[in-house]
């Protein structure tokens, strides 16, 4: 009888887990019904192993029951403390994570730090290029640009309905 007691705790506390999860992760319509079908998969194989283990998948009322009986105690009893330990791991969890995202970008930081000096430097040499060149040739490209598109337009003259 504890076989099947036991099963409907286990199938509680999968339970659990699959709506703390889902509570975690904000999951959509779509996503909570491929864990749905997923948890009713998980709990059947549940339920499978711990009947075989009780009496050999006879089936017999009293299983029902004490799967029954397993769950309602186990959701009395121990889903709040269950939820809350699930909830804080998923905090470590989330912790840990950025504790690892932050070291992982720690170098990329020190990176773009150092390159802001050559960088500037850059710029600014990139930028004088550009005014001696605009100084230099500015007004000849300009001149030619003006010539081209008066040689375009005696060779090409504009259609008139006349």
């Amino acid at each position: 009888m504890i076989w099947v007691v036991a099963a409907g705790a286990a199938v509680g506390f999968v339970f659990d887990f699959y709506r703390s999860l889902g509570k975690w992760l904000r999951w959509g319509k779509i996503t909570t019904m491929v864990g749905d079908l997923i948890f009713s998969v998980v709990a059947l194989f549940l339920l499978f192993k711990f009947f075989l283990r009780a009496n050999h998948l006879d089936f017999r009322f009293y299983i029902v029951w004490g799967s029954v009986l397993g769950l309602f105690l186990y959701t009395r009893i121990l889903s709040k403390i269950i939820l809350w330990l699930f909830f804080k791991c998923y905090r470590f969890i989330e912790g840990c994570a950025w504790l690892i995202l932050q070291v992982l970008k720690f170098p990329f930081k020190i990176l773009a730090v150092l390159m802001v000096p050559p960088y500037a430097v850059l710029r600014w040499f990139s930028l004088l290029i550009f005014r001696i060149a605009e100084a230099f040739f500015g007004e000849p490209i300009a001149k030619t640009r003006k010539k081209m598109i008066s040689l375009r337009d005696r060779l090409f003259p504009p259609r008139t309905n006349g």
